[in-house]
């Protein structure tokens, strides 16, 4: 726009605009463009000197120039103030969760080893961005959506079972229906030698070990699409 300017008022005619470009100095393409950006960038960001203006036209340009930095400056500092905040308040919303559950389990005395547990699970799931309850965001949602959804979340982890690589297309997809999401931090048992297995389990991420009853023989690791229960 500077140059713009510069052309319709005359180039050469003032300090302020752009300088003749019959000067050889001056007239190549290279040198109007970044003379143009370097121009823009200082009046936008208002953060160095540029040539006085002396016609009322130029005035005028380099007052909508101002004004166009300073909104595209608070635009951009208001939009970083609220992702900060937002971030804050989603860690002081965890913050206050896990001092009330501190609290309650100080005072049902559980011991440290489980709270030591409790804790690290929940912040197991604050690091991996699994806090929020898959039952309670798609609670709302019309059962369409909802089959959409998990189609597109747990289909890929049917399709690793060796024995429903062969099923058909429709079967997956109601079997994709009846899957419930769990998560579980590192050192937790699934199952122990003795339990009445009455679920399937299908490792979408992580790695799991079968141990002996020291556990700490550790017999086979189960990887992602492996299957117990």
């Amino acid at each position: 726009f500077f140059f713009a300017m510069s052309y319709a008022i005359g180039f050469g005619t003032d300090t302020w605009v752009y300088k003749n470009v019959s000067d050889p100095r001056y007239g190549s393409l290279t040198h109007q463009y970044i003379y143009s950006f370097y121009w823009s960038t200082l009046t936008l960001t208002t953060i160095g000197e540029v040539p006085v203006p002396e016609q009322d036209i130029e005035y005028l340009f380099v007052v909508v120039d101002f004004l166009v930095g300073v909104l595209i400056f608070a635009t951009i500092v208001g939009n970083v103030g609220s992702m900060i905040t937002n971030m804050n308040a989603a860690r002081a919303d965890f913050q206050s969760k896990m001092d009330n559950i501190k609290q309650y389990l100080e005072f049902r005395k559980v011991g440290q080893d489980l709270e030591n547990r409790v804790i690290k699970w929940f912040e197991y799931l604050w690091t991996n961005k699994q806090s929020l309850d898959e039952n309670t965001v798609t609670s709302t949602l019309p059962d369409k959506l909802k089959a959409e959804i998990a189609i597109h979340v747990h289909l890929d982890t049917l399709k690793q079972v060796r024995i429903f690589q062969d099923c058909e297309p429709g079967l997956l997809v109601q079997l994709v229906l009846r899957l419930r999401l769990q998560v579980f931090s590192p050192g937790d048992y699934i199952c122990r030698k003795g339990d009445v297995g009455k679920e399937m389990y299908i490792v979408k991420r992580g790695k799991l070990h079968v141990v002996a009853d020291d556990g700490k023989t550790i017999f086979v690791t189960l990887c992602d699409g492996s299957v117990f229960g």
